[in-house]
């Protein structure tokens, strides 16, 4: 019975019979009865599944041949400059002005850079 003083008798769901939930109980215990495809299988039959893992496949093929044997380079030195009076300072080596303080003392002087902390 609906009430028509109610705005939302309209909007409240109705029940499904009951019939259909033991119809879809039963197809999902068939579905969970069945094995799962594999991944080859999955590959096999999907067209798209097969086009994204060519992509995967070019993609990866393309970034060795681009990046060259991957990781077999070795480093490149550090560039020094020479000053005039024949001093030569250190390029950039990725390490902090600690750690290169004894390769630095005979350009900045005996001054000493490590923290008596």
């Amino acid at each position: 019975m609906i009430d028509r003083n109610d705005p939302w008798a309209g909007l409240k769901p109705t029940r499904p019979k009951a019939e259909l939930r033991a119809h879809v109980l039963a197809a999902a215990r068939g579905a969970a009865a069945r094995p799962a495809p594999g991944l080859f299988e999955a590959l096999y039959r999907d067209r798209l599944l097969r086009a994204c893992a060519a992509g995967l496949a070019a993609l990866v093929i393309a970034n060795a041949i681009v990046t060259g044997d991957g990781g077999g380079r070795v480093p490149a030195p550090a560039l020094s400059t020479v000053m005039d009076d024949g001093a030569s300072i250190p390029g950039d080596a990725g390490l902090t002005v600690a750690e290169q303080a004894d390769e630095l003392a005979p350009v900045i002087g005996e001054v000493s850079t490590r923290s008596r902390g």
